[in-house]
């Protein structure tokens, strides 16, 4: 049922995004049209996956965690639906990065500063903003006391490497505590000049092994964060980092799937098989292997039967990291609704579900302009960028 909630309400707020023209002044036409509506789809899924726990929890206990264990439900959903965003995201990472590895001429210096440099600009804002957000909420709720540990927790949450708390405050409360897959994306971000200064020393001999090895180190960093870290980690997808590099690697031979319509209906009952089948413990393996066949599609070019070329869904796509990190601050607001008010039955539950997505994207949209969009920079610029080198394309890689 809640799965049917999803699919509804997110196709409402589709018409009423395309109604009232969302898309102008962010529709995005240039880099891999189909990743770009990907993104979108992507987005929504982890920002509907909070959703529904609060909605699933208006009635019932909430049980879908690490030990929930049935081979094929709608419990699978609940569990997996955050796990499809974040490893389908790391593998469009990726797919994307690796490419700067390609760009032999350019010293490591300027490589280095080239790719901290966008990132930084791409990436801090609107996290600082967020931050900004959180810890307004915070002081205003009365959780957030100034003293000198919350500003040392504040400062080191600005900078990908603090716990989910300044102070006594929990910022997942405020943001439904998605940062904790940013600090595995800038291991990846970090590893790359360091991988370029040894392949060109061995003259790229090694570089599928150098990458491979690289991301087994990021696993390893992952494991202890999961084991011993102040915050959650899963580490299951920086194997997603190995199946985008393997995309990016085998692109020639995966374009014959642009136009094959076959594996764009196969790739959708993929996906419905993986939200729906048990990733715990290993099974995640076969997650893994189904959302790699999805992902080795789509970066083909491969469009879904055209839905993911949408104007509208490209222009989600073009918002997605805002809408990633605003999306828990909107359901922040909507608990705050007194639960008295609110009837509980499933045509309500839609329209909640319709109303989060329409004002997550419109606020999403709205950071974007104000938030990301003056650091990073015109659609010309990112144009000419991607013209003069492929590891330019920053506005086709961004990573949400």
């Amino acid at each position: 049922m809640y799965v049917l909630i999803m699919v509804v309400s997110f196709c409402l707020a589709l018409l009423f995004l395309r109604a009232t023209s969302f898309h102008k002044g962010i529709y995005n036409g240039s880099g891999i049209k189909s990743i770009s509506g990907l993104r979108a789809l992507l987005a929504s899924i982890v920002a509907f996956s909070h959703l529904v726990h609060y909605l699933y929890s208006l009635d019932g206990n909430w049980i879908f965690d690490k030990d929930y264990f049935v081979w094929f439900s709608e419990g699978n959903f609940f569990v997996n639906a955050g796990k499809f965003g974040v490893l389908l995201f790391f593998m469009i990472s990726a797919f994307l990065f690796y490419r700067w590895l390609d760009n032999d001429a350019m010293p490591a210096s300027q490589l280095t500063w080239k790719l901290l440099k966008s990132r930084v600009r791409r990436i801090v804002p609107m996290f600082w903003f967020s931050g900004l957000v959180i810890i307004l909420v915070g002081l205003v709720q009365g959780g957030l006391q100034l003293n000198a540990q919350s500003v040392t927790d504040a400062v080191l949450w600005l900078f990908f490497i603090g716990s989910y708390h300044i102070g006594d405050f929990l910022t997942a409360d405020v943001n439904a505590g998605v940062e904790w897959t940013l600090r595995l994306e800038w291991l990846l971000y970090l590893s790359i000049p360091l991988i370029y200064v040894i392949n060109r020393a061995t003259r790229g001999k090694y570089k599928t092994l150098l990458i491979l090895g690289s991301i087994g180190v990021i696993f390893i960093i992952a494991v202890g964060l999961r084991l011993w870290g102040k915050t959650y980690t899963d580490p299951r997808p920086v194997l997603g980092f190995a199946m985008g590099y393997f995309a990016y690697a085998w692109r020639d031979q995966l374009a014959r799937l642009k136009n094959v319509r076959t594996a764009g209906v196969a790739c959708m009952l993929l996906a419905i098989f993986a939200l729906g089948f048990t990733s715990n413990a290993f099974w995640y393996l076969v997650f893994l292997c189904c959302l790699t066949a999805i992902f080795f599609v789509v970066s083909s070019g491969n469009s879904l039967l055209g839905m993911l070329e949408n104007k509208t869904l490209m222009s989600i796509g073009e918002v997605s990291y805002s809408l990633y990190l605003i999306h828990g601050v909107v359901l922040y607001f909507i608990k705050q609704v007194p639960l008295g008010w609110i009837p509980h039955n499933m045509v309500v539950y839609t329209l909640i579900s319709t109303l989060f997505f329409i004002i997550s994207f419109y606020v999403a949209k709205m950071t974007y302009l104000c938030v990301e969009k003056p650091f990073i920079g015109s659609s010309n610029k990112k144009k000419v960028a991607a013209e003069v080198s492929p590891a330019s394309q920053d506005r086709s890689g961004n990573p949400y």
